[in-house]
């Protein structure tokens, strides 16, 4: 029953399950089938967030908001540190000191993320991925049209999933493994997601420059040609 629901999680876009970006509808449909029926709507944002996709939230893409946010990894450039995020009107639920944590709030891990915020402002890291990531999937797109190993290429900014399979176009994991081994002797670690473990998961640094964009595409075009031509 709709009543014993108290929340609906999602990845805004998906991530170990192939990098999928759900259709431009899905979101807002889901935010208003939530309002309608008092279900609090709960974006993970561990993967997807912190300027991947060319904006700080994926969310931001669909243009809803969600009432909780999930946040960890990038937020503190390697450091760890992970954070919860909701409206007013659910945190001041809670009251003061209600809800501790024996490693919470590590004074180094939370300079470690001041300063990435810092540098996103100073470095202009949303407008780098947003810009990085077309180049790469309008690359990626052309050579899809020539190689028909290659299935969707799917993504937004520098989260970018390319998917192989066989010419019935069903899922190629053993050809996924061989354009990563070819990757990984020229020096270049890419990895891998999807249910069937089929899809490339391609996710640089955001900072990426043009010169290692370009670098990092003569060795993922050279290992395509070796082993899907």
């Amino acid at each position: 029953p709709r009543k014993n629901i108290a929340a609906f999680i999602v990845e805004p876009v998906l991530g170990e399950g192939g990098y999928v970006v759900p259709p431009a509808g899905f979101m807002p449909r889901l935010r208003a089938l939530c309002d309608q029926h008092d279900i609090l709507l709960i974006a993970d944002e561990v993967q997807s967030g912190y300027g991947r996709t060319g904006k700080m939230f994926a969310c931001e893409h669909t243009g809803v908001v969600p009432d909780i946010m999930t946040l960890a990894k990038s937020i503190a450039s390697g450091l760890p540190l992970s954070a919860v995020v909701a409206t007013s009107k659910l945190m001041d639920k809670w009251e003061p000191a209600a809800h501790g944590s024996t490693f919470g709030g590590n004074p180094v891990s939370c300079a470690a993320g001041i300063a990435t915020l810092d540098v996103f402002e100073r470095e202009g890291i949303l407008a780098n991925a947003a810009a990085r990531g077309a180049e790469l999937m309008g690359r990626l797109r052309d050579l899809q049209r020539r190689l028909p190993a290659i299935g969707e290429v799917r993504g937004l900014g520098l989260m970018v999933g390319v998917e192989l399979v066989n010419k019935d176009g069903s899922a190629n994991k053993d050809l996924q493994k061989k354009v990563r081994k070819v990757c990984l002797d020229s020096g270049m670690v890419v990895l891998s997601c999807g249910p069937h473990d089929n899809v490339l998961r391609l996710v640089p640094p955001l900072n990426l420059s043009q010169a290692e964009l370009d670098e990092g595409w003569e060795i993922l075009n050279a290992a395509f040609q070796e082993v899907a031509a």
